[in-house]
């Protein structure tokens, strides 16, 4: 309507040939545009990249809007906001109106299921993600939401995918109902339940009984608190089920194998593993991904023998939270015959076992995904083992993802890189990196005399190579004490100077992450290099002392011009302005000069 008017305005101050041509351009213009709309394809890019509000406006504008724009409008459902529920729940109209368009709904996204119609059947229904929780009312547990919820998932047959967050698996009769409704539904293929409280193992067998006899390929069971039992019920479990089978009281005799390809269960299983996880493990040989939940470390001996003879298509490993020994992780990787990913889990260390386990041909060759985290301890020789040992390696992280005080995190020293030994050229094989999380030490601790100019040229050397690179978080030094001038640590700045140049074959990447590299003095010239050699680079995360004030008052921008001439991408900066305060009173006099307040506000700091 407004457009309409504007055009109606216009014509009026105009002369009567300039009115009447103004206006027939305007009506070929919108004649041009609903062609253009109706074309099923161009339409459908076009509100594939509009928010929901602007979705709202198009179906306003006509009849054939309305027709093009609906089906992207009520695609997906998102249902958190307290105002919408509460419109959801009040207006009849809006009720009415997803009634007319529920075959055009995929995926619905809410806190209260109980808003919807128990039998509402949306034909074209695909993903359901929503919070079973129970209500409580004087201490009094009703679980009559949780009922409802499972009656829509029963109606709705076109589901493929549902998430059940705060499920009340303290309640066995309504887990009961929870794998009757997995067993019978004819088109699941993935389940997440997560539950934060406590859960009964009645609960766990009936989800896990659920899942066996149905289609899914995809398990995600996540017990955040306890799991109780009763020792007379544990024992009438394992009495009645041999290790490794299953429990015969929930499943049908005679049943060979699952359909699970994706498995998680995490949840502290201790001794309940021989009636929990390995029955399901001996009875799934297509699983491909394996969460190891937390068990205790005299279960490695029941559980490595059945991942090797069931489970030989696993490619995927992710390790829980277990204090466990090398030798024990050594055990479980020699389990499996070739693995793609392989993420720790808990805090335990990689030695000697683990890695020969880690690097074995059956491994080395076909490792893709790496992440090492959670280690608190492993050799920095390992490190640089690992580089040059996995030709097809495309992520490898070391890194913690948390920006304060981590109490360990694995280091490269570069005493271990091919300096000494007379090779300086580089020397990792995983030339297809493209996700690169590894942090340098040991500059600092040279021999007297010795130089660190060739150990930087090596690593910049050793970067250069990687040309598929899309992120890149680089750590040095981790020692808190303040680091004099004449240290040799500065050599690794990340400046021009010191070799910054070299990385110009870095043209696909994204992200740079220097909050860990804490003797950077990245200036307003580098990042002009950077913004310049870099097409693609996108974002840049930098640490930030809260402490210190900006120069001439001013804040940086959340988004400038990576290029000399300003007509290069946005480049958006990130800065880690909830740095603990212990971190910033450890590195404060580490800084000779304010960090730098955006591309166009950066001071050298150089000492």
């Amino acid at each position: 309507m407004k457009t309409h008017n504007a055009i109606h305005h216009a014509s009026l101050q105009l002369p009567e040939s300039q009115s009447s041509l103004s206006f027939s351009r305007t009506m070929h213009h919108s004649t041009t545009l609903s062609l253009i709309i109706d074309i099923p394809h161009i339409h459908g890019e076009i509100a594939s990249s509009l928010s929901q509000s602007d979705l709202a406006r198009c179906v306003l504008v006509s009849s054939g809007w309305n027709t093009a724009f609906t089906p992207q409008l009520w695609r997906n459902i998102l249902l958190k906001h307290p105002r919408t529920v509460s419109l959801f729940q009040h207006s009849s109209e809006v009720r009415h109106g997803l009634q007319r368009a529920a075959d055009y709904v995929r995926s619905i996204d809410t806190f209260f299921i109980q808003s919807f119609p128990v039998n509402s059947a949306f034909r074209c229904l695909t993903r359901l993600k929503v919070i079973a929780s129970d209500f409580r009312y004087k201490g009094i547990v009703n679980h009559t939401n949780t009922r409802r919820l499972l009656q829509f998932i029963k109606a709705n047959v076109s589901l493929r995918e549902i998430t059940l967050s705060e499920f009340p698996l303290i309640s066995v009769q309504t887990s009961d109902l929870l794998g009757d409704t997995i067993a019978n539904h004819p088109g699941l293929v993935s389940v997440a339940i997560t539950c934060n409280k406590a859960a009964d193992l009645l609960s766990i067998l009936h989800v896990l009984r659920g899942t066996t006899l149905s289609r899914v390929e995809k398990l995600s069971l996540v017990c955040g608190s306890i799991i109780i039992w009763s020792d007379d019920l544990l024992g009438v479990l394992i009495d009645s089920n041999t290790p490794g089978s299953a429990p015969y009281d929930l499943l049908p005799q005679g049943l060979n194998t699952t359909r699970l390809k994706d498995l998680t269960l995490d949840a502290n299983l201790g001794q309940i593993l021989h009636i929990t996880l390995l029955p399901l493990l001996r009875h799934s040989p297509d699983l491909e991904r394996l969460f190891v939940p937390c068990i205790d470390v005299r279960s490695f001996g029941d559980l490595c023998p059945i991942l090797r003879r069931c489970c030989p298509k696993v490619q995927h490993l992710q390790g829980g939270f277990f204090h466990a020994k090398d030798e024990h992780q050594a055990m479980l990787l020699n389990a499996f015959q070739s693995l793609r990913t392989y993420i720790m889990g808990g805090s335990q260390p990689m030695g000697l076992q683990s890695i020969e386990a880690l690097l074995h041909p059956q491994h080395r060759m076909t490792l893709e995904h790496l992440d090492i985290q959670c280690c608190i301890e492993i050799e920095s020789k390992y490190i640089q083992l690992i580089l040059t040992s996995c030709p097809s390696l495309r992520s490898f992280k070391s890194l913690s993802t948390k920006i304060g005080y981590v109490l360990y995190e694995p280091r490269l020293d570069i005493k271990d890189l091919p300096i000494r030994s007379g090779g300086g050229d580089p020397a990792w094989v995983c030339k297809g990196l493209r996700d690169l999380r590894i942090g340098f030490t040991g500059f600092s601790t040279l021999i007297e005399g010795e130089s660190v100019n060739p150990y930087v040229d090596h690593i910049y050397g050793q970067l250069a190579v990687l040309t598929d690179l899309r992120i890149l978080h680089l750590a040095g030094e981790t020692s808190p004490r303040r680091i004099p001038r004449t240290s040799q640590v500065w050599a690794f700045d990340f400046t021009l100077e010191s070799g910054l140049g070299k990385l110009k074959t870095l043209t696909k990447l994204k992200e740079l992450n220097i909050q860990k590299l804490m003797h950077h003095r990245i200036a307003k010239a580098e990042i002009e290099w950077m913004g310049h050699h870099w097409p693609s680079w996108t974002f840049f995360f930098g640490l930030f002392d809260t402490s210190l004030t900006w120069h001439g008052g001013r804040r940086p921008t959340n988004s400038c011009s990576n290029s000399r001439d300003g007509s290069g991408p946005r480049l958006q900066h990130y800065f880690g302005l909830q740095v603990q305060r212990r971190m910033e009173a450890m590195w404060r006099n580490l800084l000779y000069d304010s960090y730098y307040a955006g591309a166009s506000v950066v001071h050298d700091r150089r000492p």
